[in-house]
């Protein structure tokens, strides 16, 4: 760990072996144990080291290993501190003085290996899927991603003039004030008996087409976090040309990859020309086509709905619910309500749904599953456990956390079988890549072939779709 421009060291096999330096020693072929992975890729860069070692970080294992949502946390952010009371490796009152470190580094110690041979499929998983996937997103990490700065100012002054608007609708036209405020946001959603769906900003998505506050809240929110992340990535270390974000490889209790500081992910559609591919490359996006839809018309085994994604799901569900099949992008939204199990879908909606049988039958039997077994997850771990009566979040666990898999499954092909393809940004259901110029249509084939067929390992009666793009726009 990194404290007051120090690291402090432990061998987890010999606690006796502990060091304070300004530089991290280690051998090759040691794995490097941490809670502060952007720290260490940073110290690691400033010596020049040609190659990342292997890291694991703590968080990320710590949500793997636990399978726990959020409803277990007491905090909303994980700390290492957090971590160890949480799991009673130390009192709660303990506190952190510079007097104990070496005891914190040995309760850490403990705390990963508690955590690592805690469940032997999980463990499994680690070694397979999210140890290689660590070693391409550290790598990314470690070399940057180009960026432009001046587009990245300019895009900083045209945000702050719309939050500015946003803000002043909300105040002067509606009485909101302070609606950056989360407890402003949560009052709202509650004021409207709208439920709170994955997060205040998703909340506000579903909802914004029926409801204008929604849609001004929901752009406030989506424009502040661009802000935050142009900012970031203006201000941070590295070099005005490049951007270093931080990547969880584990990110989410589905396994998600996430990208913080800057959130490169969730950046506006219009705003990710600030992100440009090195000098004669262009970029390779991949990005699959009703991805987790299909994933959840090939586990029911729905032949209906099988069809239905050989043609298109989304456009039969803006036909016969909104009169319109270019509304897809709101249609896709109902068909996320209903697999996040929101309750407060229309009833047209939920009709729609009923009509396809094997659907509703495979629905109830997973949450009957989550009811029994009390854990559910995909045939190769990242279960999710539950002790109470909830149910709706299970069917949304299954299919996103077997999304994770085949995309992590087609990520670790591609980085072992084109040597040619340099990785960049991850995306839920696609992925950035550049290559050189002169061979974009050879890989770009390869790439193709190599997601389709991932998916369609997984599901077999499916004719699975990507869509190829050179840029991110």
């Amino acid at each position: 760990m990194f404290i007051e421009s120090q690291w402090y060291s432990l061998d987890i096999d010999n606690h006796d072996n502990y060091s304070i330096n300004s530089n991290i020693n280690y051998n090759n072929g040691d794995t490097l144990i941490t809670f502060q992975t952007s720290e260490l890729i940073q110290h690691l860069k400033s010596r020049n080291k040609r190659v990342v070692p292997i890291i694991i970080d703590l968080e990320c294992l710590d949500k793997q290993m636990s399978q726990e949502g959020k409803e277990f946390k007491e905090y909303s952010e994980w700390k290492a501190i957090h971590s160890l009371k949480h799991h009673k490796i130390i009192n709660s009152d303990f506190i952190i003085t510079k007097d104990n470190f070496k005891i914190l580094l040995e309760n850490l110690s403990i705390l990963f290996n508690e955590l690592y041979t805690r469940d032997e499929e999980e463990k499994t998983r680690f070694e397979n899927i999210e140890s290689k996937i660590n070693k391409i997103i550290y790598s990314r990490q470690y070399r940057g991603i180009n960026i432009n700065p001046d587009i990245a100012k300019q895009k900083c002054v045209e945000i702050e003039k719309e939050i500015y608007r946003i803000k002043n609708i909300l105040q002067l036209e509606y009485n909101i004030f302070s609606p950056q405020n989360e407890n402003t946001q949560l009052k709202y959603l509650q004021s409207k008996k709208y439920n709170v769906i994955k997060s205040f900003q998703y909340s506000f998505k579903v909802r914004r087409n029926q409801d204008i506050i929604c849609n001004y809240f929901y752009d406030l929110l989506r424009n502040q976090n661009d802000l935050d992340s142009l900012i970031y990535m203006l201000s941070h270390w590295g070099g005005k040309d490049l951007t270093y974000p931080s990547f969880l490889g584990f990110g989410t209790i589905s396994s998600r990859i996430v990208m913080r500081q800057p959130a490169l992910q969730n950046l506006r559609r219009q705003n990710r020309i600030v992100i440009i591919p090195d000098d004669g490359k262009k970029f390779l996006y991949v990005d699959y086509v009703q991805f987790e839809a299909g994933i959840l018309a090939s586990m029911s085994d729905d032949d209906k709905l099988i069809n239905l994604y050989n043609s298109d799901i989304y456009e039969d569900i803006a036909d016969k619910l909104l009169g319109d099949r270019s509304k897809r992008s709101d249609a896709k939204v109902i068909f996320y309500r209903f697999m996040y199990g929101d309750n407060t879908l229309e009833q047209k909606a939920k009709t729609y749904f009923s009509n396809f049988s094997k659907l509703i039958t495979f629905k109830n039997n997973i949450e009957n599953e989550i009811t029994q077994k009390t854990r559910i997850g995909t045939l190769e771990g990242n279960y999710r456990i539950s002790l109470d009566k909830e149910t709706s979040w299970s069917l949304s666990h299954v299919i996103q956390s077997n999304a994770s898999l085949i995309y992590k499954k087609a990520l670790i092909r591609v980085k072992q079988e084109i040597l040619e393809i340099q990785f960049l940004i991850p995306m839920h259901d696609g992925t950035l890549y550049q290559v050189r110029n002169e061979k974009y249509d050879e890989i770009s084939k390869r790439v193709e072939n190599i997601y389709i067929e991932e998916f369609k390992k997984f599901c077999p009666k499916l004719n699975p779709r990507v869509i190829i793009k050179d840029n991110f726009s």
